[in-house]
């Protein structure tokens, strides 16, 4: 039997000509701007593939997925003063009837950047915007359990795009999510979620409530939480048994 391959069917010249009739109506240059261009278009010339690439590996039907890839390499610029390479990362399929959600995307990167320390190293890159504080010295070698990893790959997942932690998992413990086969959300998570959401909107996340963590664990077996507490955003801990209203998980999609 022969192999069927995936044949890319060339775009039109009239696409063509849409896609860079939109370019050059974006290209809105200083001299000094054209010139440094021109000076190193080798550099422009990979930024462009870069944007292609995101495009590329975008099925047709996700149309906020370019954006949303787009605006978190803003937000690893803004935290990193770099850019990851999102060129083969895997988007879940985004499930219907979920309401208003938010793509998560872990990069791989976070380790080399952080020199292997990804949670401490996210905190002390929030403080650039604003306040923080946690409860033990080390989060990494404090939280030694996650459910995901960046050193295993670059990653996204999807999550509720709400301010308070989901109000279906109150009064439920790390325990009782164990149970149900639950699938929450990991500290790292919780910081780049609280990022992202800062730099979009101006605003911080659980203000009422506390994102319980479950997706990771510390190495005594509690579990950690996030909220913005006391003027800054905190990593807490809880007991896996401990349950009340205002402690929530969020679950992931991944």
């Amino acid at each position: 039997m022969f192999k069927r391959e995936k044949v890319l069917v060339p775009a039109t010249s009239g696409q063509v000509g849409e896609i860079a009739g939109a370019l050059i109506g974006e290209m809105n240059f200083s001299k000094e701007e054209a010139r440094a261009i021109i000076g190193d278009l080798g550099a422009f010339r990979r930024n462009v593939r870069g944007f292609y690439s995101v495009y590329r590996i975008i099925p047709a039907e996700s149309s906020r997925l370019p954006s949303a890839l787009i605006s978190w390499g803003a937000t690893y610029e803004k935290l990193f003063g770099k850019k990851p390479d999102f060129s083969a990362i895997r988007i879940p399929e985004k499930l219907e009837g979920l309401g208003p959600v938010r793509l998560i995307v872990v990069a791989r990167e976070i380790m080399e950047w952080t020199n292997n320390r990804p949670l401490q190293g996210t905190q002390e890159a929030l403080k650039k915007h604003f306040s923080c504080w946690q409860y033990v010295n080390d989060l990494d070698h404090e939280i030694t359990t996650n459910d995901r990893d960046p050193k295993n790959g670059s990653y996204a997942v999807w999550v509720r795009d709400v301010r308070e932690a989901d109000e279906e998992f109150a009064n439920k413990s790390e325990d009782d999510l164990v149970a149900e086969q639950h699938t929450g959300i990991t500290v790292l998570e919780r910081q780049l979620l609280e990022a992202d959401y800062f730099l979009e909107k101006g605003e911080h996340m659980d203000r009422e409530n506390v994102t319980l963590c479950s997706g990771s664990r510390y190495r005594g077996g509690n579990v950690p939480g996030a909220r913005w507490s006391g003027g800054g955003f905190g990593v807490g801990w809880c007991r896996a048994s401990l349950r009340f209203p205002h402690l929530r998980s969020r679950r992931v999609w991944a």
